[in-house]
């Protein structure tokens, strides 16, 4: 015998254990949206250190000019030494931490950053971090368009407020496109 799936009772346990599941992604966003719009970057809090010296230096020789600089000059260098470009300077590091080496018209300017636990998490909000955690970021996003579409089923059956939700629905299509208008 077949079981029929009740789509009402299957959009409630979805809505339940995938929202609390996703409960600390969706602070993580909320948080650091705010904190962004207010006027705070991945650098709030951060430990920043740069130091500009005459001369460049062969592209060949960048790295181990970087580890001996940093070594000499007693600068924590990053857990992980996975060296690459990022915008035309030799980078050593992740988000979390970094160090990097920059020749500009004959000077090599170095520089390392150290973020706090809010300018790591804005680092994550912006996708800056490893791509395991964008692939959760993404799933994050498909979930809410889910949540969204199992709450219409949920309330779908609420016959009697079904007006209510619908002119609530169109109140805040409206705003939103109007204040997007404005906004642009």
């Amino acid at each position: 015998m077949k079981k029929k799936i009740n789509l009402k009772r299957f959009s409630h346990q979805f809505h339940i254990y995938v929202s609390m599941f996703l409960l600390p992604m969706a602070l993580l966003f909320a948080i650091t949206g705010i904190v962004y719009i207010f006027g705070f970057n991945q650098d709030v809090g951060a430990d920043k250190q740069k130091w500009t010296l005459d001369g460049g230096v062969a592209k060949d020789r960048q790295l181990d000019f970087l580890i001996d600089f940093a070594q000499k000059h007693q600068i924590e260098l990053p857990n992980e030494l996975n060296p690459r470009e990022y915008r035309g300077a030799l980078m050593l590091g992740s988000a979390k931490q970094a160090l990097s080496l920059e020749v500009k018209d004959n000077q090599t300017i170095i520089q390392s950053v150290k973020r706090s636990l809010l300018g790591n998490m804005i680092m994550l909000h912006k996708a800056k971090g490893k791509w395991y955690f964008d692939v959760l970021s993404v799933a994050f996003g498909v979930a809410l368009v889910l949540f969204y579409m199992s709450g219409v089923v949920m309330t779908a059956f609420c016959k009697h407020k079904r007006k209510e939700i619908i002119l609530s629905f169109v109140a805040g299509l409206f705003v939103t496109l109007f204040l997007g208008y404005l906004s642009l």
